[in-house]
């Protein structure tokens, strides 16, 4: 009996210390909930429910061509909402969605002022992939592809590309790559801009290029050190002003220090 007993006061012990430890947590559990919804009901008070920080001023620049109405309409941007309604990382992934906007910088000037800066992607290539369409798409230098548009139709064009391409895809065929490198390359050096202007680049082949100059010239050139073969190509294109004549095709697969020429 008296062990019973004892094992009944114990179990009652334990019982007791169990409903206190539970108690003790969902009272602090309670506070720390109740502080929370404090501070945010604070915080809204102050801010995003606080009519001093509405926006009166809403200073909207691009270093492009999209225009304030359509950066306002895809950043949902309006004057008479508060400053801190929306997050900023909102807004910004908002404009980053639109395919020709590259980056987007967002400040909040207090105490009512919304300044927001746009980055617009620029093409540098037409891209024209296997399957037939109407118009080619642009890319832009970090491949994204972008819709195409009538004023830049003299933009060389990548043809031959296998990956699917559409609106707003960031291209990553090597291919793609290669040829966006070779725009590069030649774009930022003003003597190979000045012999060297493409018409097309060809990709479709495994071991090199076929680049398509304006002009007519035709041009095999290895995915291997592009900026020697392009110099190369450059002076042979020079050396042949130089004499009167017009590079027909050249071949720049071939390692050797005669470069095999066609002339018309």
């Amino acid at each position: 009996m008296k062990g019973r007993r004892g094992s009944s006061r114990g179990a009652a012990v334990w019982l007791r210390r169990g409903l206190s430890v539970f108690v003790l947590v969902s009272v602090l559990a309670a506070l720390v909930w109740g502080v929370r919804e404090g501070f945010l009901w604070a915080e809204r008070k102050l801010y995003a429910e606080n009519p001093r920080f509405e926006i009166q001023q809403l200073v909207v620049e691009c270093d492009g061509k999209l225009t304030e109405d359509f950066i306002r309409e895809m950043g949902q941007l309006r004057e008479g909402e508060n400053l801190f309604a929306t997050s900023l990382e909102a807004i910004e992934q908002r404009l980053l969605d639109v395919s020709r906007i590259e980056s987007v910088y967002l400040e909040r000037d207090l105490p009512h002022t919304l300044i927001v800066r746009v980055k617009e992607r620029y093409p540098v290539a037409k891209l024209m992939g296997e399957s037939f369409l109407r118009y080619p798409f642009l890319v832009d230098r970090f491949g994204v592809v972008l819709p195409f548009q009538r004023s830049l139709s003299g933009l060389p064009l990548i043809r031959g590309v296998r990956e699917e391409t559409r609106p707003g895809k960031r291209m990553t065929d090597r291919d793609v790559e290669l040829a966006l490198r070779t725009i590069s390359i030649i774009a930022s050096s003003s003597s190979l801009n000045r012999f060297i202007q493409l018409e097309e680049l060809n990709v479709k082949h495994g071991d090199y290029m076929e680049l398509t100059l304006k002009g007519g010239a035709q041009v095999r050139l290895p995915r291997f050190s592009l900026q020697a073969k392009l110099q190369k190509l450059a002076t042979v294109i020079k050396v042949a002003e130089g004499q009167g004549r017009r590079v027909k095709w050249v071949d720049l697969t071939v390692d050797s220090v005669k470069v095999p020429v066609r002339y018309y």
